[in-house]
């Protein structure tokens, strides 16, 4: 790897780790505050329903949680773009087969390279800052359409599939992002265990 594109690869991550992205327009949490706070309005009807009105609490949890997590992430500068902007991508500053080997190595599917170590340290740094900011916004999402589900069910007779699916997806999120940190340490100790340099 030409090792003046392993450099700028690192700043940028690095840069990513200690700052976070650009947001343009509209951030993660911002949207997903947004479609709760709705969802919550389209819940109200279940009010009506003593039977049902833990379903208008759960998708009200939901909105207060995902604008919470909103108002902390601009307080602490930890608002998620939807997209990196491409000059703060790392893997930008590298050539596609550099792109590909090094995605191999941060996912733990080939040996992490002596000169990519810093790299692939920040990388993994990078993804664990983004999972801890982004988990209350999922939870929120989550409580927001279980409340909606449950509410389009117990209001218009429908909706029970989508509450089934709604689990689905949950455990399929949590599943992924427990498989991601065990893979991320894995390849933290396998770096350690061989010495490698630390950036």
């Amino acid at each position: 790897m030409n090792p003046s594109d392993l450099a700028e690869a690192t700043r940028r991550a690095e840069y990513l780790v200690e700052h976070g992205p650009t947001v343009v327009v509209m951030s993660q949490q911002a949207g997903f505050a947004g479609l709760s706070i709705l969802w919550a309005f389209i819940s109200v009807p279940s009010v009506l329903r003593t039977d049902s009105v833990i379903w208008f609490l759960f998708a009200l949890a939901g909105a207060v949680v995902n604008v919470t997590a909103w108002v902390r992430a601009r307080r602490h500068r930890r608002l998620l773009p939807y997209l990196v902007e491409t000059p703060q991508q790392p893997l930008g500053a590298l050539t596609p087969a550099d792109r590909k080997s090094v995605t191999r190595q941060v996912s733990g599917r080939a040996p992490v390279a002596p000169d990519a170590v810093p790299l692939v340290r920040a990388m993994l740094a990078w993804q664990r800052r983004s999972t801890r900011t982004s988990a209350p916004t999922l939870i929120g999402t989550g409580l927001s359409l279980l409340g909606l589900g449950g509410a389009s069910a117990t209001t218009f007779g429908r909706g029970w599939a989508f509450l089934v699916f709604i689990a689905v997806v949950v455990v399929f999120v949590t599943v992924a992002t427990v498989i991601g940190v065990r893979r991320s340490r894995r390849v933290l100790a396998e770096i350690d265990r061989a010495g490698a340099p630390v950036s």
